[in-house]
C-alpha cells in the first residue's frame, strides 16, 4: 500500500492538473495561455504539481520504478512556471495539451488502483 502523504500528494498534483485544463478550456488553448492572467495562474498550478510530485516520489520512492519518465515531468513543470526567463508561448501550449494530459491519465490511474487495492484490504 502506498504511503498516505504520497497519495495525498498525487491527488494535489491531479487537482493541479485538473485546474489547469479548467483555466485553459474557455477559448483554444494557444488563446487562453496567451492571457497573463491564465498564464499566471497555470503557471501557479504548474509549480503545484511539482512540489506535489517531488514530495510523493520522497515519501514512495517505488513510483519512479511505476513511471520510469517522472522526472521529465519535473524538470517540465519547472521549466513551464519559470517566470524569470520567458518560456515561449508554444512550448507551454505543447506541455500542457500534450504530456501533462498524458500525465493527468496516469495520476488519476494510480489512484484509482490505489484506491482498489485499498478497499480490498479492509475487506
Amino acid at each position: 500500500m502506498m504511503h498516505p502523504e504520497a497519495t495525498r500528494r498525487l491527488g494535489h498534483a491531479l487537482q493541479a492538473i485538473s485546474s489547469i485544463q479548467r483555466y485553459t478550456s474557455n477559448a483554444p488553448l494557444q488563446e487562453s495561455l496567451s492571457d497573463d492572467l491564465t498564464r499566471n495562474a497555470v503557471q501557479r498550478q504548474l509549480g503545484i504539481v511539482q512540489e506535489a510530485m517531488r514530495v510523493a516520489l520522497v515519501k514512495e520512492p517505488s513510483l519512479r520504478q511505476t513511471w520510469l519518465d517522472v522526472d521529465a515531468l519535473l524538470t517540465g513543470c519547472a521549466r513551464m512556471r519559470d517566470w524569470e526567463h520567458e518560456v515561449a508561448l508554444a512550448d507551454l501550449v505543447g506541455f500542457v495539451g500534450g504530456d501533462l494530459k498524458v500525465w493527468q491519465g496516469r495520476l488519476a490511474e494510480g489512484l484509482r488502483l490505489q484506491q482498489e487495492e485499498g478497499v480490498k484490504l479492509d475487506q
